[in-house]
């Protein structure tokens, strides 16, 4: 069985993982003892159907099992890994280990959705960064490049100067003489890189609201309380 990556943002990657490797699978846990194959359609050994629930009702009981089946799986692989690396630290904070597995795995489950969007939309994701960085300025969405590398892109200003020279023979940006110096260029975003971004970042924050739909308000406002609690942990340990 091939190794499972959980990666992300503390980059732990290629971790040999069977629990992992199962999420993949949907899985309908059945008890052998009280189950046959005809309990899941909803029929009796004769071939006739259950009165008491209807095919809508059978579909949501299949889903809601297989949900918690693969939520079952999926806090077993963490627990699974914290178990081999106290095997290999005896003093280690399991919690601490918990905390940081489950983070690189929704960095990754979020790059991933990402990164499928981005290449419906012809996209890097510097390419998208670029663009989405010249809408959040705002009107009249046009930047220095000088402002752009480093704030709203990853990249050095040489690097930008690639991007921006794709981008604007795709007609996705322009670059324009500055107002007030005309020895510098301003890049800008035109029409038609405003609708590809508009869009793209639409569908971005849809996915992001549809990975998180289980989470009510409450859990929101405490998940982003414990959220910016830990960033402030993690950004002062590295100052």
């Amino acid at each position: 069985m091939r190794a499972v990556a959980i990666s992300g943002l503390f980059g732990y990657s290629n971790v040999p993982n069977a629990d992992l490797e199962r999420l993949r699978r949907p899985a309908l846990p059945i008890s052998r003892s009280t189950s046959s194959p005809s309990d899941l359609t909803g029929t009796t050994e004769s071939g006739t159907r259950s009165a008491e629930h209807g095919p809508d009702d059978r579909a949501g009981d299949v889903a809601a099992l297989r949900a918690a089946g693969h939520e079952q799986r999926l806090d077993a692989a963490v627990d699974r890994l914290v178990d081999e690396w106290a095997s290999v630290i005896p003093g280690l904070d399991r919690d601490i280990r918990a905390i940081a597995a489950r983070i690189a795995r929704i960095d990754d489950r979020l790059r991933h959705r990402t990164a499928s969007i981005l290449k419906d939309a012809g996209l890097s994701d510097n390419e998208f960064r670029l663009l989405a960085g010249l809408m959040r300025t705002g009107p009249p969405y046009r930047c220095a490049p000088t402002d752009l590398a480093g704030r709203y892109v990853p990249v050095t200003s040489g690097g930008l100067t690639g991007l921006a020279r794709r981008l604007e023979q795709r007609g996705l940006i322009r670059r324009v003489s500055h107002p007030s110096d005309q020895r510098s260029l301003l890049i800008e975003i035109t029409e038609r890189g405003k609708d590809v971004t508009q869009s793209t970042m639409e569908q971005v924050a849809q996915a992001e609201q549809n990975l998180m739909a289980l989470l009510n308000r409450s859990d929101r406002v405490g998940g982003n309380r414990f959220l910016r609690k830990l960033l402030h942990s993690i950004e002062q340990d590295l100052l």
